[in-house]
């Protein structure tokens, strides 16, 4: 199975691991959000707390501006070598 398929494309229209990490990541955490609280055949999902929720959407967007700005230096680095 090519990967390459599955992949959600960044801005520059690749398939990035990145954004698919962070878009699965930003919905999981959601999902966990809403969930939360509710009972399902005798499981009751955790509490889910607004620090938590913080957390866990500060790391991935963390991670994934880490990764943008990184790109870009490497878009300049790149340009800079062909001139």
């Amino acid at each position: 199975m090519d990967l390459r398929k599955v992949l959600i494309k960044n801005t520059d229209g690749k398939p990035c691991v990145v954004t698919t990490a962070f878009v699965l990541g930003f919905a999981i955490v959601n999902l966990k959000l809403i969930l939360s609280g509710f009972t399902i055949k005798e499981v009751t999902l955790s509490a889910f707390t607004g620090g938590e929720y913080a957390a866990a959407l500060g790391a991935l967007g963390a991670i994934y501006v880490m990764r943008r700005g990184q790109h870009s230096k490497l878009k300049e680095g790149n340009s800079e070598e062909s001139s």
